[in-house]
């Protein structure tokens, strides 16, 4: 189970970023302002079959998130970031140096880590109650607010990331319930999770898609994984109670997640300076 849940949550990083460059590439040919950005990618078929593509990540996602421990599942997509580098390079004229190689190595090695390292730990399924749920989603929509006040593109990549990040928690939340209970698990939409997770998603959406307006692909999704990153990991451990592993496996998880998260930052800040020299 472990070690398809990891390979559900490689697949689940790479069509994230695959999703990303489409979406980039058709942003900018759509070419209208951001409120009414939306409604016009809705008209563009590529955009359309890339959401599904998006759609199809998330289940993956949501089904790693079952099968093994937040800790694996995160920096393991976070290695998809290459694969946007890749095309950005080839399809959408990005150019990339020395730094963005090297921040995608360590997320790829960070990822690589935090695999092995969480080989031995399994998966926590500790049902939320509707007051966490709507704690997590006060915190992540005061620190995307925040986050938004400034409107590059990076900085609507963190606050989408904010919002991605709660969108993870109750992912799991949905994902555990079906693992748990089947189609029984219906009765979840009496509780936020799913509501939430549908208006949050949204939202981010549409930060990403602005973002991408004002940055290249990779720069975006980039801060959006950095900080993406960062809470369902911490969530795993404040409120789903997953153990660390215990002896060489602690420093190796913890460094795995911490250069995963220093790779997609990396990236994030190098590419935000570089459009700002441009500009």
């Amino acid at each position: 189970m472990l070690v398809l849940g990891a390979t559900l949550a490689a697949a689940s990083g790479l069509a994230y970023n695959a999703t990303g460059a489409i979406q980039k590439h058709e942003t900018v040919r759509a070419g209208v302002p951001a409120p009414r950005l939306l409604p016009a990618l809705l008209r563009r078929p590529l955009w359309l079959l890339a959401l599904l593509l998006d759609l199809a990540a998330w289940a993956a996602q949501a089904a790693g998130l079952a099968l093994a421990p937040i800790a694996l599942v995160v920096p393991l997509m976070a290695v998809g970031a290459a694969l946007l580098v890749l095309l950005g390079a080839r399809w959408l004229d990005e150019r990339f140096g020395r730094s963005e190689l090297t921040a995608i190595a360590l997320v790829a090695a960070g990822g690589s880590a935090a695999a092995v390292a969480a080989a031995g730990v399994a998966p926590a399924r500790e049902l939320l109650g509707a007051g966490a749920q709507l704690g997590v989603a006060g915190a992540a929509a005061a620190a995307a607010l925040l986050a938004s006040r400034s409107r590059r593109g990076v900085a609507l990549g963190t606050a989408a990331g904010c919002l991605y990040a709660a969108t993870a928690i109750w992912t799991k939340e949905v994902g555990d319930r079906l693992a748990a209970y089947g189609w029984h698990a219906l009765g979840l939409l009496e509780s936020p999770a799913p509501w939430l997770l549908a208006v949050f998603g949204v939202a981010a959406l549409w930060l990403v898609q602005a973002g991408f307006q004002r940055a290249n692909a990779a720069s975006v999704t980039a801060a959006m994984t950095a900080v993406e990153s960062v809470g369902p990991v911490l969530a795993g451990f404040l409120l789903y109670h997953e153990r660390w592993p215990s002896g060489a496996g602690f420093p190796l998880l913890a460094g795995g997640i911490a250069a995963a998260i220093l790779g997609a930052t990396m990236l994030a800040v190098r590419h935000e300076t570089l459009t700002a020299a441009v500009d």
